[in-house]
């Protein structure tokens, strides 16, 4: 093998690595609970804050509030 096929090889062994290594930290988890009403708690209280962070007025965050709750 020359040089440029063994620098093939060797990048192709390390990506390989790489990517047994990727798969043992990427994992599905399926979670059985119904965190809907705890996640919309903490998206309208996060509305708000930012709404108070940066001067918004009052309306848009009602009005995405409310958008959220025809959505569910």
């Amino acid at each position: 093998m020359n040089r440029f096929q063994n620098r093939i090889a060797a990048i192709h062994g390390r990506n390989k690595y790489r990517y047994f290594n990727d798969l043992k930290i990427m994992r599905v988890y399926d979670i059985k609970t119904d965190l809907t009403q705890e996640s919309d708690d903490s998206i309208e209280q996060a509305l708000w804050d930012i709404k108070e962070s940066m001067d918004l007025p009052t309306e848009e965050i009602e009005l995405a509030i409310e958008s959220r709750r025809k959505v569910r």
